[in-house]
């Protein structure tokens, strides 16, 4: 009898560990991702950097030269609404300088030293906007072409390249319940000595056929963009995040049929229910396309993913 009970006992533990893994883990590059992230803050009204104010996130990608794979354009990516709250119907002047807060190299964890930098970015130029947005209205993404001043070799920081980004054919194979992860500023706590990407997790929860109406969390006026929505805590400050489907099986295994990928930038978000918009990464891709970049190597690629090398 004793035999039986400690048989029975064997054999539950081993059930519970195949259905909940000892050590649980993301299929996807966190260290990667954390290192395109930067933060986004104001410009006061003298144009130098309002430290006390965050307003959102962006990330960077590194578009490849045909002719020289080892030169590169560089971009930040947003949401619209981060450069152009008049778009957004928030009220007040669109500004012309924002800073994006970037992780330094060299840190030394434990001293007094910033391990982090202001850099301004320029959204106009003799009144012109410097930086890119759809020719459709209901698009809340952004792209800004950097310079080598602003992402100079002193900066810790990682270019995604278009290869990351999910093809149309890969969006139409994703739905209702698929995992998603995205990183980003907590207003609350973006880092004293450093920039700290805080990772959220959800699954996609609809992707509607018609625009979905939102509005400026200071101006009551609505207005309607292609969004998919995301079942995720995403907030004020994740704007402009980066928004990733991370594929896993039944037990926690890599899904065999589908890569790690980009999929999107958080546009927008509904106080108190737990459910954002994500602008799909198919609209972003079509800004790119349209800013005719010179001998840009614009190619989408199921064989590079995020998947995180192995330990």
């Amino acid at each position: 009898m004793r035999f039986r009970i400690l048989s029975l006992c064997y054999a539950s533990a081993a059930f519970l560990l195949l259905i909940f893994p000892s050590r649980a883990t993301i299929n996807i590059d966190v260290a990667t991702i954390e290192k395109s992230i930067v933060f986004l803050y104001p410009a006061d009204a003298k144009g130098a950097v309002d430290k006390s104010t965050p307003i959102g996130t962006g990330f960077l990608v590194g578009v490849r030269l045909k002719s020289d794979p080892a030169q590169m354009h560089s971009f930040l990516v947003t949401a619209r609404h981060m450069f152009d709250p008049r778009w957004a119907k928030c009220g007040g002047a669109n500004p012309s300088i924002v800073y994006m807060r970037l992780n330094t190299k060299n840190y030394v964890p434990g001293t007094s030293a910033s391990g982090f930098e202001y850099v301004p970015l320029r959204l106009t130029d003799h009144g012109s906007p410097t930086w890119a947005h759809s020719t459709k209205e209901d698009v809340d993404a952004a792209v800004l072409p950097l310079h080598e001043t602003e992402l100079s070799k002193n900066f810790d920081f990682t270019l995604l390249p278009p290869e990351m980004f999910a093809s149309d054919a890969e969006l139409a194979t994703l739905g209702t319940g698929d995992p998603v992860a995205s990183a980003g500023l907590m207003v609350g706590m973006p880092g004293v000595r450093r920039n700290y990407p805080i990772f959220k997790f959800g699954q996609i929860s609809n992707i509607p056929q018609e625009d979905v109406e939102t509005h400026c969390s200071t101006h009551p006026s609505a207005f309607l963009e292609k969004v998919w929505l995301i079942a995720a805590n995403l907030i004020a400050g994740n704007s402009g995040s980066p928004i990733f489907y991370v594929p896993l099986g039944g037990s926690g295994t890599p899904d065999s049929h589908a890569r790690p990928m980009l999929i999107g930038v958080q546009s927008m978000f509904f106080d108190g229910q737990d459910v954002a918009g994500m602008t799909p990464i198919n609209l972003v891709y079509d800004i790119f396309e349209s800013m005719v970049l010179p001998d840009a190597d614009l190619h989408r690629s199921a064989s590079l993913s995020l998947t995180p090398d192995p330990k």
